[in-house]
């Protein structure tokens, strides 16, 4: 049997259209896929295999949280995170993955997604990714403990760093769309309000991107989206 194989043990890919997705998926041997195919092998509740099956998949998976700014990144982040590891922790815990899977998502924040530079040619899609896998994995029990350290690296760095900060701050004002478990990313909520309550770190960073030089506005509405983020600030800061 090959390597990469999946096996739908939750029979979620029986339509013609779904299962022909299927063998493509397989057939590309973990070279080239998509990150909607990703989003399919690692979809929800209902993996398109087994845990011993998915973990073929990881090397492509890592690649893509390295380009969080790709299409479905975040989205699989928050899956892998909160619902992934969680239903297949008995499984993989006995291939000896869970805990490896957890340490190499934690080098993907501190490699990539924390020192973050700022790329004009990404628009507002980069910055807006960083900071929901952010907020997921400090609001997640394998990243909470790192919660003061990572908000105290996004005050001290760059311009991406500050408004990949302050969209956690409005993502935590407005929660739609969170994956977290309410109760969960309340407790994070918490603890940064907590962090930030005897600091102007929040309004000296929205102040200071107030000046800063935005590029001319493209395709993808990017300068609008980064206006738009320091415009929503000014409402709660």
């Amino acid at each position: 049997m090959s390597a990469f194989h999946l096996s739908d043990p939750h029979k979620d890919f029986t339509h013609p259209e779904s299962q022909e997705l299927l063998r493509g998926i397989i057939a590309k041997q973990g070279v080239g896929l998509t990150g909607y195919e990703l989003a399919c092998v690692f979809y929800g509740h209902l993996p398109a295999g087994t845990a011993a099956e998915c973990c073929a998949y990881l090397r492509p998976l890592y690649q893509l949280f390295r380009n969080p700014q790709e299409e479905y990144a975040a989205q699989i982040w928050e899956d892998i995170l909160w619902i992934w590891l969680v239903q297949e922790r008995p499984a993989l815990e006995s291939l000896n993955q869970h805990q490896r899977i957890i340490d190499e998502l934690r080098r993907i924040v501190h490699d990539t997604l924390l020192p973050a530079p700022w790329q004009h040619e990404l628009g507002a899609g980069g910055i807006y990714a960083r900071a929901a896998m952010l907020s997921s994995w400090m609001a997640s029990p394998w990243g909470e403990a790192e919660t003061e350290d990572i908000l105290n690296t996004l005050v001290s760095s760059g311009t991406a760093q500050q408004f990949i900060l302050l969209r956690i701050f409005l993502d935590i004002k407005n929660p739609i769309g969170v994956a977290a478990p309410k109760e969960t990313f309340a407790a994070f909520a918490a603890r940064f309000d907590t962090h930030f309550r005897e600091s102007s770190a929040l309004y000296d960073a929205a102040l200071a991107l107030s000046d800063l030089p935005l590029p001319a506005n493209d395709s993808s509405g990017s300068t609008f989206h980064l206006k738009e983020t320091l415009e929503e600030c000014s409402w709660h800061l």
